[in-house]
């Protein structure tokens, strides 16, 4: 039997369930669900990025993959970074080029899904504290402009070699498998106006 104001009513009226034990002065309790309505919320994921082919290798062209979300692999033929290396040298310094040239490849791949990205993990291609820092002070730059409250934890570097990244970047760069897409010399100028 319960009384009004007995420790039985404190947890029903936090929605809780008491069910009485008539051996000793135990309770069990159980938590009652009422109706509660679905949330609605985007998964978010941290998104692999791999590179096939260099970038300095500028007679060949390159795969930029982002796996472990939406999975996709854009290939920048030879053409389109030898002209953007000569648009970007008259305005920096020759030996951060390829730097550059990968923040905007990589901003390119994720900047559609960057409210579902957690994190982004860069495939170790430029190793160093000067390279992972060029790469992840142009990146992020250029991740900000979209999203300002984005920090510089956002973006590491660590090896993927066997990832899904990996293996999509190597299979287009072999001409094994086709690439989502191309990336044409015009959507990477927009994006160095500021546009995009």
């Amino acid at each position: 039997m319960r009384r009004r104001g007995d420790r039985s009513d404190i947890l029903l009226s936090a929605g809780w369930s008491a069910l009485f034990v008539t051996e000793g002065n135990w309770i069990d309790v159980e938590q009652q669900i009422i109706n509660e309505p679905q949330s609605r919320y985007s998964v978010s994921y941290t998104a692999y990025v791999d590179l096939s082919a260099k970038i300095e290798q500028w007679t060949k062209d390159s795969a930029v993959a982002v796996s472990n979300g939406e999975s996709k692999v854009y290939l920048v033929t030879a053409r389109v970074k030898q002209k953007l290396r000569l648009q970007l040298a008259a305005r920096y310094d020759a030996r951060t080029l390829k730097y550059r040239i990968l923040a905007l490849l990589v901003y390119l791949a994720i900047r559609d899904d960057l409210a579902n990205i957690k994190q982004v993990v860069l495939d170790q291609d430029y190793t160093g504290n000067a390279a992972e820092t060029t790469v992840r002070n142009i990146l992020l730059s250029l991740l900000q402009r979209q999203n300002p409250s984005i920090t510089p934890a956002f973006v590491r570097f660590q090896r993927v070699r066997g990832s899904s990244a990996d293996k999509m970047a190597r299979d287009v760069y072999m001409r094994q498998k086709p690439p989502t897409r191309k990336i044409g010399f015009a959507e990477l100028e927009n994006i160095l106006k500021g546009n995009r």
